[in-house]
């Protein structure tokens, strides 16, 4: 059985990682899954990097002492760019996660303080409300991808079309109740936090889709309805989707 590396064993290669390499980081905050207690055996070490000032934002990976380290580094100015220009748009935020959830293992001092109150604000603002139009194409969307579920007959094709709408519901459902979204294992993550009963159904549907696809289809229908049910239901009839009159040749 492969050990999994514990919290501290993982802080003390990040320690050293940052006073060798990166001694003039003002704040080094170890993320994912170390600093919520979901570590693997291979789990590697997010590290978010604060600098005084960066020419540019920058991500790399390396190893250091046999573990992989994903290293985000920024300044406050590219921290709350990307924040609120890249990531908040798209209903996630996961820099300010990495600092509302990790621990700082530099010398706390004012720029630190200033990330946690930064990453605080974007994370208690929330993501953009949907409007009336991104909730209708979304509407659109996974009334059409249910019936190209319901309607497979290859078990590969329904499970493909299945992990789509399971995507597809999950982010709805957190996004029109103002929620933050994820992706991947965040997204589950997410959606479990907020609604622990629809998470365990897109769950169940998933997985009968896998083993039982009639009853997984029938599942989903379940589930669908009722995420869809507080934003106006399925949509089909009535939609249109006109495109900007500049696109042509």
């Amino acid at each position: 059985m492969t050990n999994i590396a514990t919290y501290d064993a993982i802080r003390a290669i990040a320690v050293r990682l940052v006073q060798e390499h990166y001694p003039m980081a003002v704040a080094a905050i170890i993320g994912g899954s170390f600093a919520t207690g979901r570590q693997t055996p291979s789990s590697d070490i997010d590290l978010l990097l604060l600098f005084d000032h960066v020419d540019c934002a920058w991500r790399s990976t390396i190893v250091a002492e046999g573990r992989t380290v994903e290293l985000f580094a920024h300044d406050l100015a590219t921290f709350t760019y990307f924040c609120k220009e890249m990531d908040a748009p798209g209903g996630t935020v996961p820099l300010a996660r990495m600092v509302l959830e990790g621990e700082n293992i530099a010398t706390s001092g004012e720029h630190y303080a200033q990330l946690l109150a930064l990453a605080q604000a974007i994370a208690a603002a929330g993501p953009p409300v949907l409007d009336a139009d991104n909730l209708q194409r979304r509407r659109y969307a996974i009334t059409t991808v249910l019936e190209d579920l319901v309607d497979s007959r290859h078990p590969g094709e329904a499970l493909a079309v299945a992990c789509q709408l399971y995507e597809a519901l999950a982010d709805l459902h957190l996004r029109a109740a103002g929620e933050w979204s994820g992706g991947g294992k965040h997204l589950f993550r997410r959606l479990q936090a907020f609604d622990a009963a629809i998470a365990k159904e897109l769950d169940g549907a998933l997985r009968l889709v896998a083993s039982d696809m009639a009853q997984g289809q029938r599942a989903f229908e379940h589930v669908t309805a009722a995420v869809l049910a507080p934003v106006g239901g399925p949509l089909l009839h009535g939609f249109c989707l006109p495109a900007p009159a500049h696109w042509r040749a």
